[in-house]
């Protein structure tokens, strides 16, 4: 039964070249995967991974986008919001009376606003 996807020829020595043929572009193919490879493991050793930052703000929805809450960089509640320094969380902390520190990672016990 013929196979409709790979119409191949009936004569054995085009069969032959076909193989050969085949055989060449899996050795390129193969070379290559092995260049990426060794290219790929060459800059995770180069590169370290970047640093966490040490605080985060998260924005709300909407058109205002205001500041919704503030998280250490260590927070696993959330990966949404940007980076910040520290002056900018406590900037917000400080003057948007609607974001709160995250009840999970307590970034205001960790700015020491809490602390008297």
């Amino acid at each position: 039964m013929a196979d409709p996807l790979l119409p191949l020829p009936p004569a054995l020595d085009q069969l032959l070249v076909i193989r050969r043929w085949l055989e060449l572009t899996l050795a390129r193919v193969d070379e290559r995967i092995g260049a990426v490879r060794a290219a790929e493991e060459q800059q995770a050793r180069r590169r370290p991974p970047p640093e966490p930052p040490q605080w985060w703000i998260e924005y709300g929805i909407g058109v205002s986008r205001r500041p919704a809450r503030v998280h250490t960089g260590a927070c696993q509640i959330t990966n949404r919001g940007k980076p910040a320094t520290r002056e900018a969380v406590l900037d917000v902390l400080r003057t948007v009376p609607s974001a709160i520190a995250c009840p999970l990672c307590r970034p205001d016990s960790e700015l020491g606003l809490l602390d008297g």
